[in-house]
This record gives structure tokens, sequence and C-alpha cells, in this order.
């Protein structure tokens, strides 16, 4: 059953936002491909399309790499990596 999920991540930081999303949104784009959601976004609110399950693991995933992005830059391995952890995209 497919269902749409908002997410807020708070604070609304740009240059965090900026880490999380990737150049060209490649970050999203990689969770996307990878779990099969689609992932709208418009500054700090995010639309997640999907299957309930996949949704709310990817809102999940979304708020620990926004943790993330305040101490670390995000790239294509550490999307990976934390996808991996997740345990979702099995």
């Amino acid at each position: 059953m497919s269902e749409s999920r908002t997410l807020v991540l708070e604070p609304a930081d740009t240059e965090r936002l900026a880490n999380l999303c990737g150049q060209f949104d490649q970050h999203l784009k990689q969770i996307e491909d990878r779990l099969g959601v689609e992932i709208f976004c418009r500054g700090n609110v995010f639309t997640l399309r999907g299957e309930e399950r996949i949704t709310r693991a990817a809102g999940r995933l979304l708020e620990d790499l926004y943790r993330l992005s305040a101490s670390e830059l995000l790239t294509p391995e550490v999307i990976n990596l934390n996808l991996q952890e997740s345990r979702v995209a099995e």
C-alpha cells in the first residue's frame, strides 16, 4: 500500500540541508533508487511517497543523516553505509 509522509527537519539550516541532499540532489536520488521511494523536498520539509514500511524507514534514515550532517560531510559512500546499517535496503 502506497502512502505519503511529511517530515520536517529542524533546525532549518541551509548548509546542513545541502549536505544532506548532495549536489544536484544526488544523495536523495541514491536513497530513492535503493529503497524504491520518492523523496520531494522544499526547504526543510520532505515528502516521502511509497510503501508505508519503506517511507517510515526512509524518514528515520533522513533524520539520522541530518543529525550526521551537522558534523560530517556526507558523501555517496556515507549514504551507502547508512543505508546498509539501516537494513531497509535488503
